[in-house]
C-alpha cells in the first residue's frame, strides 16, 4: 500500500516539476515583452540636440540623421545616421551621436575644413585632412596650400581624392601632410605643396622657408621638429629646412 501511495506521490512531483519548467520560458518572454513595451512608451525621443555645426543648421543636420521625435531612443542606429550626415553633408568631417536618458539625442559634429587644393583638369579643388573634396575655387589665388606633383582626373563634393595605383603611395603620404598641417595649426602659413617626389616632398613654410620632409616616415616627429627649429630662428631668416634625417633639422638660410 504504501509502494502505491509512494508512487503516486512520486508521480504528482514529476508533473508539478513539469509544469513549473513549463511556465520558465513563458515567463521570460512575458518579461521581455513588459521591457519593450516600457521602452517604447517611456523612452521616446523628444529632443535632438546639434552641437559643432556652423555651416549647416542644426535643422539640416538632423534631417540628414534620419532621427526623428518620437523615434525609440534605444532602437535609433547611430552608425548609420552618422553615415548618413557625412554623405549629405560634404562639410561634415566626422559624427558623434549619444543618447541622453531618458528621452534626449546628442548630435555632436566635426566639420570639414579646407586644407589644401587640388587642380583637376584646369580647376581647382578644396580638399580637407581627410582627402574629402569640398568644392571649388574660384579664384585662381587659392587661399590655401595648392598641391603638385599628383593626377586626380574626377572630382565631386563630398567624394575622397582617388588617384592612380602608381600614385597611391603619393596620396598616403600628403595627407599624413595635410595632417600634420591642421592640427599644428599650420594652414594659414603653408602656401604650396610638392609631392613630385615621394621620396622627397618640399612645401612653403611662413612665406620664408622650404621645407623638406624626406621619405614618409616619423612625419609627426617630424612636424614637431620643425615648429621647434623655426621657433628657435629669428624673425628675418629664411632659407631651407632639410628635416630628411629624422633626427635633426639642418638649416640653409638664403
Amino acid at each position: 500500500m504504501s509502494n502505491t501511495n509512494d508512487y503516486y506521490k512520486r508521480k504528482a512531483s514529476n508533473e508539478s516539476r513539469k509544469r513549473f519548467s513549463m511556465k520558465k520560458p513563458l515567463t521570460f518572454f512575458l518579461v521581455i515583452a513588459a521591457i519593450i513595451f516600457v521602452m517604447s512608451v517611456f523612452f521616446e525621443v523628444s529632443k535632438i540636440e546639434v552641437t559643432g555645426n556652423s555651416k549647416y543648421t542644426a535643422d539640416e543636420i538632423i534631417s540628414a540623421s534620419g532621427i526623428h521625435t518620437g523615434d525609440n531612443l534605444f532602437f535609433i542606429d547611430r552608425i548609420g545616421a552618422g553615415s548618413r550626415i557625412v554623405v549629405k553633408l560634404p562639410y561634415i568631417e566626422s559624427v558623434r551621436i549619444s543618447r541622453s536618458l531618458p528621452n534626449r539625442v546628442e548630435i555632436a559634429v566635426e566639420e570639414s575644413k579646407a586644407v589644401a587644393c587640388v587642380d583637376v583638369k584646369g580647376e581647382l579643388w578644396s580638399i580637407s585632412q581627410t582627402g574629402k573634396f569640398l568644392g571649388k575655387i574660384s579664384d585662381k589665388a587659392a587661399p590655401v596650400a595648392e598641391i603638385s606633383g599628383i593626377s586626380v582626373s574626377t572630382a565631386a563634393v563630398g567624394e575622397i581624392v582617388t588617384v592612380g595605383e602608381n600614385e597611391q603611395d603619393k596620396l598616403d603620404y600628403v595627407l599624413e601632410i595635410l595632417y600634420q598641417i591642421q592640427a599644428r595649426g599650420m594652414v594659414d602659413a603653408v602656401s604650396s605643396i610638392d609631392i613630385s617626389d615621394v621620396s622627397d616632398p618640399t612645401f612653403e613654410y611662413d612665406g620664408r622657408f622650404l621645407v623638406k620632409l624626406g621619405a614618409k616616415d616619423n612625419t609627426e616627429y617630424k612636424f614637431g621638429k620643425l615648429v621647434s627649429a623655426v621657433s628657435k630662428l629669428k624673425s628675418d631668416d629664411s632659407g631651407t629646412l632639410d628635416l630628411s634625417d629624422s633626427n635633426k633639422v639642418t638649416y640653409n638660410p638664403n
